[in-house]
């Protein structure tokens, strides 16, 4: 059964927001981009309506590359056979921060104002991240709650998981009652959202700790860690 989380609050971080802009740590932008950083995130709390999906199946098996979930529903990615090899449950999540910012973007670069325009499409992107992040923590709680621990969460498109899987996903999660949808190539709308699966299971927490990278053979990849 789909899962459903909506109208919560959610902190955008401004340092977050910067790095999506390009700046580097030591290097932040001007006091004049920075206020305007600042104005165009309190806008950007009026416009964002949160909402999370989720849905917990049970892992039927895992045979590299592939996890088989109930209803036989198949992922395939050599790096989250690894992760999930010791999962009883995945969670499939679809994360979204609604249509407002993006129609409020779309009208600042209509209005040439494309600064502006600029700075509040990287404030969603850091505000679908954290959208994604609170439902994270509410399956961790769950997850605790039963006495087990959960995995970082994945997203098709990263690591060796095929960005054409989100098909899979949105199946799974019957998606159209849910407000967003697919487009030929496989991206989401409304475009500032986050969908994935993150594995519950009991295993020790440092395993938590470790990155996937060290199974991914992508080595110019620019988010390796």
């Amino acid at each position: 059964m789909v899962e459903a989380i909506k109208g919560f609050e959610i902190e955008i971080d401004k340092n977050e927001v910067c790095r999506c802009l390009g700046y580097r740590r030591d290097q932040g932008p001007n006091s004049s981009i920075s206020s305007l950083i600042h104005k165009e995130i309190e806008v950007a709390y009026g416009l964002i309506q949160t909402s999370c999906f989720y849905q917990l199946m049970d892992v039927r098996q895992v045979r590299r590359p592939r996890v088989i979930l109930e209803n036989g529903l198949v992922i395939t990615s050599d790096v989250l056979s690894r992760v999930l090899s010791c999962c009883r449950q995945a969670a499939i999540f679809l994360a979204n921060i609604g249509q407002g910012l993006e129609e409020r973007v779309a009208q600042l670069m209509n209005e040439g104002q494309m600064l502006k325009a600029t700075i509040l499409d990287a404030i969603g992107s850091e505000a679908a991240e954290k959208t994604a992040c609170y439902l994270q923590d509410k399956v961790r709680e769950l997850a605790n709650s039963n006495g087990a621990e959960i995995t970082l969460r994945y997203s098709p498109g990263y690591c060796d998981w095929d960005i054409t899987q989100q098909r899979v996903l949105f199946e799974a999660m019957n998606s159209a009652p849910l407000g967003m949808s697919l487009t030929e190539e496989c991206l989401m709308v409304p475009r500032k959202s986050v969908s994935g699966i993150i594995g519950l299971g009991r295993f020790e927490k440092r395993r938590l700790t470790h990155s996937p990278c060290r199974f991914c053979t992508k080595t110019d990849c620019q988010s390796r860690r």
